[in-house]
């Protein structure tokens, strides 16, 4: 003879193996088939699976921290990496010059083509975009000034 608590623990994993069957069902049935509230049921399972996954992928990647220390730079050569650092940066900002003439340059002809073909629009747009590349190449050659 069962007594309450047993009955009670019975009836409860009976409910939950249903909610699951029909959580199942429902998670493979198309939306258009479906409810209001199995829909919002199903949207929320959703949100909760991504949500906990996500958590979980979060904390297994924070197990995977390493401690790094750095160097510190000396006189002999320490310095390195903030040469070439450095190097890489003016690299670029040389090439985002050349970038900003080639965009000022493009204006340049889509402006002449806009009083060839009378547009005010296209004459618009060659005006915008030349001045738009001389001001990528002012802001790439005042580069200088943003440096100490």
């Amino acid at each position: 003879m069962m007594n309450f608590k047993e009955m009670m623990l019975t009836k409860w994993i009976r409910n939950k193996a249903a909610d699951i069957k029909a959580a199942f069902k429902e998670d493979f049935t198309k939306n258009s088939e479906l409810t209001a509230e199995q829909r919002d049921r199903k949207r929320s399972r959703a949100v909760s699976r991504i949500t906990a996954g996500m958590m979980a992928v979060m904390m297994l990647s924070s197990m995977f921290g390493i401690t790094a220390f750095a160097e510190a730079a000396t006189t002999d050569g320490g310095g390195d990496g903030v040469e070439t650092f450095n190097t890489v940066v003016q690299f670029i900002v040389d090439w985002v010059a050349r970038i900003g003439l080639v965009i000022g340059f493009i204006g340049a002809i889509q402006f002449a083509l806009g009083f060839k073909d009378d547009s005010a629009d296209g004459k618009t747009r060659g005006l915008m975009c030349l001045a738009s590349g001389f001001i990528v190449f002012a802001v790439a050659k005042a580069y200088d000034m943003f440096t100490m």
